[in-house]
């Protein structure tokens, strides 16, 4: 069940049924709330769309898409989404056209930049979404019931480990919605779709003399996932890059808005040498995944849906170069459960000499990763403590710029384990 809220109409949708109250609101509008829900919706942009009135209760949904889009013709096409605890039916796809079908356009264009707030307690989150489990025994009417309660509805099922990451109505708080699936029949744990923060690489001053780039190395056999802004697309067509996935937009090309997954990728690949690291011999194939948007920026669906990409393609190293002080149980739990099934997490330790863990760095499944200066001692900012399993070396030379970061550190040990 899901209800929405424009200036002028209100929509929920319940399965194959839908509830519309529109006051002259144009049909565009009307149809972005459909988009909202997860459809995809495309129209002929030479169409006069019009505005819509009235009431429609418990009608289906084709024959509201047939009304509204009169006297143009509509397709309507759905998918079945498997899920833990049952599969669910949702609307994939409504095309609205005239004579011709392949005149329909995406009506929105896609935002590659996540839609991040901030909570009462500081805590960055998706605006409008939570991330919900449910416990043993529970079934899809408790996942139903759920639904009804706080006006949303399922966006995507992350399995394994079995989460539903749902998209709220405008008029319940994130906060609200968590309260009440926590109070609810089957449901165990409920969290913000959280954010996190890419890590960055502090610039060095008089840096730049280092060994440079060898991008001549021919691959391994094992190779390494780079969960990080992306890749410079000069840089995609090289042998020592085995593919390039975004997570953020999986529709898109790959691309470095941030310049910070290439440094990261080339390190790992063994195309760029730390200070203090002795070149690579052979390189290390890498699988660059965009997980961070243009403002540096990831969340939890979006690294889970880079770890179910990563396992899919039979890459069983991974490196993460980012962290937060936020402890998520989902993350916990998509981390332990890669770990458990055959991959090798790194993360970086964190820029900060805290003493205190960052995450994923912190948790037992990842290899958290300190750095160190070129002559092996430690780099003063490189974070520490009990949780830090390795140290390697944190500085490093690209474009003719010097940079320092565990965030270099990591993707080297991730990148030389894979040739051991």
């Amino acid at each position: 069940m899901l209800a929405i809220t424009t200036p002028a109409a209100t929509l929920r949708i319940e399965g194959e049924h839908a509830w519309l109250d529109a006051e002259g609101a144009p049909l565009s509008k009307v149809l972005r709330l459909f988009e909202q829900r997860g459809a995809e919706v495309l129209i002929d942009p030479a169409l006069d769309l019009g505005r819509v009135s009235g009431e429609w209760e418990n009608t289906k949904v084709e024959r509201l898409i047939g009304q509204l889009a009169s006297p143009n013709s509509y397709l309507v096409e759905w998918k079945r989404v498997a899920s833990p605890l049952g599969d669910l039916y949702q609307v994939s796809r409504i095309r609205i056209y005239g004579k011709n079908l392949s005149a329909a356009q995406p009506l929105s264009k896609k935002s590659r930049v996540l839609d991040v707030v901030e909570g009462k307690d500081g805590v960055k989150y998706i605006r409008g979404e939570i991330m919900v489990g449910f416990g043993e025994g529970a079934t899809i009417q408790d996942l139903n019931q759920l639904l009804r309660k706080i006006n949303g509805t399922v966006v995507e099922v992350i399995d394994p480990p079995g989460i539903y990451r749902i998209k709220l109505n405008e008029g319940m708080s994130v906060e609200e919605a968590m309260a009440i699936a926590m109070e609810h029949p089957g449901v165990e744990t409920t969290e913000p779709n959280l954010a996190f923060p890419s890590m960055g690489n502090a610039p060095l001053p008089g840096m730049g003399t280092g060994a440079g780039m060898n991008l001549n190395l021919q691959p391994g056999e094992t190779a390494v996932a780079v969960f990080d802004s992306g890749l410079d697309p000069r840089y995609a067509d090289l042998p020592i890059i085995r593919g390039t996935y975004d997570a953020v937009d999986p529709s898109a090309s790959i691309s470095d808005p941030l310049g910070h997954g290439t440094l990261t990728a080339l390190v790992a690949a063994g195309v760029i040498t730390p200070e203090g690291a002795q070149a690579a011999e052979t390189g290390t194939p890498v699988l660059a995944i965009r997980t961070f948007d243009e403002n540096g920026m990831t969340s939890s669906d979006t690294l889970m849906r880079a770890l179910e990409f990563a396992a899919n393609s039979g890459v069983q190293i991974v490196n993460m170069s980012w962290g937060s002080d936020v402890d998520s149980a989902f993350m916990k739990m998509a981390m332990d459960y890669a770990a458990q099934n055959g991959m090798t997490l790194f993360a970086a330790a964190g820029n900060e000499p805290t003493g205190e863990p960052i995450y994923p760095a912190g948790y037992d499944s990842v290899i958290a990763v300190g750095g160190l200066n070129a002559d092996g001692s430690q780099w003063e900012q490189s974070n520490y403590g009990d949780f830090v399993d390795i140290y390697a070396p944190a500085k490093a030379t690209f474009n003719g710029k010097g940079y320092a970061g565990t965030s270099i550190a990591s993707p080297f040990t991730a990148g030389r384990a894979a040739q051991q």
